[in-house]
């Protein structure tokens, strides 16, 4: 199962959690003479709740797109479904770059994420007699037969739309199905940020206010170091995880978005949502406001230039990688040189940038 912190990242992060820290302090409660209001507004509105927003809709019209295909079978529905089903998948990418909260204490990352597909046990699901609704695959199956990835094994096979003629009427079923509890945790995730669950109070508050009443970040500082710690941990997932794993062992069964080769579509995606949060922006509309980079440049700005390029490097180091990544894993040089912009971006982010908030 993905989502986990790869051990790269975890010794990064061992060495942050010394910085600023005295033998009396607990680092998350250190703070700073730097107002970081606006900055966390902003990240929360206009680069989280934005990116949730985008990802509630895009998984609305895949759900409606799978239900057109189960009602009226066709290439072009396929097609159709597919192609939702590359659209949806984006905005969760940018937002593993902010996989806290939410996403976390709700559950709802394996929900919506987990890999590698469980295709043996999915397939025996097909062949059953079990009622493939929604609430049995919520309530009654686990996380690595729901989500993206069960979707994107229905939908495609070596990179194209499957033929409609090869997709059976429980696969549409189960499609449909799916796709509902897609939608439905991509909407629980975007209201828990923006609305609240149940009446709760919406988690941008919590994380806007950090620092005063009713906010779990016991300062601004903690609130400024998760979203950094964040961006931390996908440039080590990307670079130490979904590059190495399947690049070191050379199996591509390790390929993440291996049936629809959207991988480095994937990795780029991951990386752009760590420049989203630097600069305060959602790189899809014209929204923006102020990011970390704003504090950053007003520390130090010959950083500030410097990250912004090597992120920028970063994602065109993956994007130099031979399409399709599944089919490339002997790709050395550029394999190696994608995951070197990354983990200077990292490093960058973790030796640099958390030392200032610190500050």
């Amino acid at each position: 199962m993905k989502c986990k912190l790869w051990l790269v990242g975890a010794l990064v992060l061992m060495s942050i959690a010394l910085v600023g820290c005295s033998s009396d302090d607990d680092p998350v409660n250190v703070e700073t003479k730097y107002d970081f209001s606006e900055i966390l507004a902003d990240y929360a509105e206009f680069v989280i709740v934005e990116t949730y927003a985008k990802m509630r809709d895009e998984c609305t019209t895949l759900q409606t797109a799978c239900e057109a295909l189960q009602a009226s079978p066709s290439q072009p529905a396929v097609d159709t479904a597919a192609a939702a089903w590359i659209a949806a998948r984006a905005p969760w990418e940018v937002s593993e770059a902010f996989l806290f909260g939410p996403a976390g204490f709700m559950g709802l990352d394996p929900s919506l994420d987990s890999w590698p597909v469980d295709t043996t046990q999915l397939e025996s699901v097909l062949s059953s007699n079990f009622a493939l609704t929604p609430e049995f695959i919520a309530d009654g199956l686990g996380a690595a037969l729901r989500g993206y990835h069960t979707l994107e094994y229905l939908l495609f096979r070596d990179g194209q739309p499957r033929p409609v003629a090869t997709i059976s009427a429980r696969e549409r079923e189960y499609l449909v199905a799916c796709s509902n509890v897609l939608k439905d945790d991509a909407t629980s995730l975007f209201e828990a940020w923006a609305t609240g669950i149940d009446g709760g109070t919406p988690f941008q508050d919590e994380f806007k206010n950090a620092g005063q009443v009713g906010s779990r970040y016991p300062s601004q500082v903690a609130a400024v170091q998760e979203a950094v710690e964040g961006m931390i941990a996908i440039c080590d997932e990307v670079a130490n995880g979904k590059i190495a794993d399947p690049f070191d062992e050379v199996n591509t069964t390790l390929v993440e978005s291996q049936f629809s080769f959207n991988s480095l579509t994937d990795f780029q995606d991951n990386l752009r949502g760590v420049r989203n949060g630097y600069l305060g922006e959602h790189h899809e509309s014209s929204s923006d406001g102020q990011g970390i980079g704003v504090f950053v440049a007003d520390q130090d700005e010959e950083l500030d230039q410097r990250l912004r390029q090597e992120i920028d490097a970063a994602i065109a180091a993956i994007a130099a990688i031979p399409e399709p990544f599944r089919n490339n894993l002997d790709a050395v040089a550029e394999i190696e040189a994608a995951q070197a912009a990354i983990s200077t971006v990292m490093n960058s982010l973790a030796n640099d940038v958390l030392p200032l908030v610190f500050n």
